[in-house]
């Protein structure tokens, strides 16, 4: 579930994990919807029966746990400022009844707000209808959560006065000869109007097909019925019936074939009825990729760029008919993808009904074809630059035209060209590499070397959006502390351990860190912390944040929590950016020992060591969370003092001994860190035979070698 740390009312946020979304309710959207979304959240976690009185057969911890579960939930589909009326709230009856009275207070007023609202409602020019319906929709909602209900037909009646006057037609077809309308009938024959309309401005460009009987004439004379012709004479036409030509070499029926589509059927006098193809508009904006064309061919004279007139040119079509090339030129087609691809030495036949793409052509000029599961590819080498996809038998290129002035390319069009050549030649690069290498004139063709956008870089590279940082307006210490526990580690420490559990106060920011064997020791360290922080500052946990561990959620650590007033926070499960104070420290000591142990050049097993010390040196460092200052600083008040106790970690020291009068007065040892509250240093001795850390006093130490 994640959590926007903007607070702008115009950017709406939203909580998600992988099983729902809602807005988050900011007071100003809508929160009948709000209402309905958080509820179907609960029933799916089956929470919903906190909403309810408690049942008689629950008892009370388990009705205390899914009350503070439910509440939880709805706090988190909350913004920031409007948590702070209910942040206490732990009944979320009360919860959910609060919000209601707040902001679904059922009054005159509202309910003569929204009803003025419902009857006012008309249709915006320009709005698709289920636009309109769903606008429609929401005013009942908001009207039914003010317990305001309409019958069925009033609303398909209230819908209908809604519209313009252009459906005046629909609402007469709709209302003739019936008694009663529902509203889904309204609606359904609003969508179904709105389809038809659309369908028609999108299927213009149509082919009708009439069907000619055999024996009919093409034209009928009132008051005289058309009788069928017999068998033609031998000196006679079998088409026009005048005698001196035979019907392949009719001249009505050659002008005929000249000034159809090239898709014609002869009439067939041996047949019982032949079908005559019409072409009723003219030129089509498709691209078909014909294996039977020798050149790339278009009727769209304003499509060519480079054009070039020519006179006498022909080009036969599949019925042996000439067909006048007028031109020659160049036409600019943009792939599916948004690459451009320029057709050279493209024919200029007004005639035509289609636009030809030459697969010839381009097969001539070393491009490979290949069909296979009704997709043409045409490749150069690897990379595929044009497409096309079956219907009906014919293969339509993927793509569409550059028409008009965009058919020029401009210097700036050429350079994003050369751009997304390079990237795709460069394994899908990103901009800074390839402006990198463009700076150095290694990329021919490019200069400023901005890509635009490329779906294969979305799919191959997603990742998840990052989690907005989540602010808590702590006042003091304690009143917000994160926790997380890191491990469990391949190798053990020194020590045996395994695990490590940090507490970070929000406000301080300053660390907490102690070593464990097992993960069941975590409620035991937090119980000796938790008494020595409020010891020793006389202040109260006042909420704790951790992730869903079974080692934060078992019943005695609530329990305690519950006991000693402290509001526990949890994450969503495989959501650790939700926990991102703590998490962030847990990397930020790992980086600093992984630093550490490689700069002493010591083994993994003296991790332990350095995440100690990695602790207590980031509660000296500077942090930006709290504007420069340092956690202890923060903590104390004070500003830290002591750095001259800092040495680099796993740096040689000797350390003063006083064993034999003839033995050396000093022994070698590695630099371990410092240990809280002693005086003294971690020394780690090369030449003990017992392999552990000990501690020294500052007084005898005598020398850090070059540190």
């Amino acid at each position: 579930m994640a959590e926007a740390s903007s607070s702008s009312s115009s950017v709406r946020t939203t909580v998600t994990n992988a099983k729902f979304e809602v807005e988050k309710f900011d007071g100003t959207n809508n929160f009948g919807m709000w209402q309905c979304e958080v509820l179907d959240v609960l029933c799916q976690q089956e929470l919903d029966v906190a909403l309810e009185e408690k049942p008689d057969v629950m008892d009370d911890k388990e009705w205390i746990k899914i009350n503070r579960q439910a509440c939880g939930t709805i706090r988190l589909c909350l913004t920031k400022d409007q948590k702070y009326s209910v942040m206490r709230e732990t009944s979320a009856k009360k919860l959910w009844e609060t919000l209601e009275e707040k902001y679904m207070k059922k009054s005159l007023e509202n309910r003569l707000y929204m009803k003025n609202k419902l009857y006012r409602f008309t249709y915006t020019h320009g709005m698709s209808m289920n636009d309109h319906v769903n606008s429609f929709n929401k005013i009942l909602a908001d009207l039914l959560n003010l317990d305001e209900r309409f019958e069925d037909e009033d609303k398909a009646l209230l819908l209908l006065n809604s519209l313009p006057d252009e459906y005046d037609h629909l609402t007469t077809t709709l209302l003739h000869g019936k008694d009663s309308v529902t509203f889904d009938a309204v609606c359904s024959a609003l969508y179904n109007s709105e389809t038809r309309k659309k369908d028609r401005k999108d299927h213009r460009d149509t082919v009708a097909e009439a069907l000619t009987a055999r024996g009919r004439s093409q034209s009928r004379k009132p008051g005289k019925r058309n009788k069928s012709k017999g068998r033609p004479a031998k000196d006679e036409c079998a088409f026009c019936r005048e005698k001196g030509h035979w019907k392949k070499n009719c001249p009505k029926l050659q002008k005929g074939k000249a000034t159809s589509d090239a898709c014609v059927a002869e009439h067939d006098e041996e047949s019982d009825f032949s079908l005559v193809g019409m072409t009723l508009i003219c030129h089509s904006d498709e691209w078909i990729l014909d294996s039977g064309c020798t050149y790339h061919m278009c009727p769209n004279k304003g499509w060519f760029s480079n054009f070039k007139e020519l006179d006498g040119g022909v080009v036969f079509m599949g019925n042996d008919n000439a067909c006048k090339t007028m031109g020659i030129g160049t036409i600019q087609l943009k792939n599916h993808d948004g690459s451009i691809q320029v057709l050279t030495d493209v024919r200029y036949v007004p005639s035509l009904k289609k636009n030809l793409i030459s697969l010839g052509v381009l097969e001539s000029k070393g491009l490979i074809i290949s069909l296979r599961d009704g997709l043409l590819k045409v490749v150069a080498g690897a990379l595929t630059i044009m497409k096309g996809t079956r219907r009906n038998n014919l293969y339509y290129f993927q793509g569409s035209t550059v028409i008009g002035s965009a058919s020029t390319v401009s210097g700036k069009d050429a350079d994003s060209e050369a751009t997304k050549l390079w990237h795709m030649r460069l394994g899908h690069a990103g901009e800074k590499a390839l402006q990198t290498l463009a700076k150095q004139g290694l990329l021919k063709g490019t200069n400023s070397c901005k890509l635009e956008f490329c779906e294969h870089c979305v799919l191959g590279k997603q990742t998840r959006v990052k989690f907005g940082s989540a602010i808590h307006n702590t006042k003091g210490i304690l009143d917000y502390v994160h926790s997380d526990v890191w491990g469990p580690t391949k190798t053990a420490s020194l020590g045996g351990m395994h695990y490590f559990v940090t507490f970070v106060d929000d406000y301080s920011r300053k660390v907490w860190v102690y070593l464990m064997k097992n993960k069941n020791e975590v409620l035991g360290i937090f119980l000796k912390w938790k008494k020595m922080v409020e010891t020793q500052t006389g202040r109260k946990i006042k909420r704790f944040r951790s992730d869903n561990g079974g080692e934060y959620k078992n019943d005695p650590f609530l329990q305690i929590c519950q006991d000693e007033g402290i509001v526990r926070h949890f994450t969503i499960r495989d959501t650790p950016q939700q926990n991102g104070v703590a998490e962030r420290m847990n990397r930020t000591i790992l980086e600093k020992v992984r630093c550490m142990l490689s700069n002493a050049g010591l083994d993994k097993e003296f991790w332990a060591e350095a995440v100690v010390y990695a602790c207590h040196l980031i509660n000296h460092l500077p942090s930006t969370a709290i504007k420069g200052r340092t956690p202890m600083e923060m903590w104390t008040g004070k500003p830290a003092t002591d750095y001259n106790s800092l040495h680099v970690f796993g740096s040689t020291t000797y350390y003063h001994v006083k064993e034999s009068k003839l033995d050396p007065r000093a022994k070698k040892a590695l630099f371990m860190g410092i240990t809280g509250g002693v005086k003294g240093y971690r020394l780690w001795c090369l030449l003990s035979v017992r392999k552990c850390i000990f501690i020294k006093e500052k007084t005898v130490i005598l020398y850090f070698k070059s540190y």
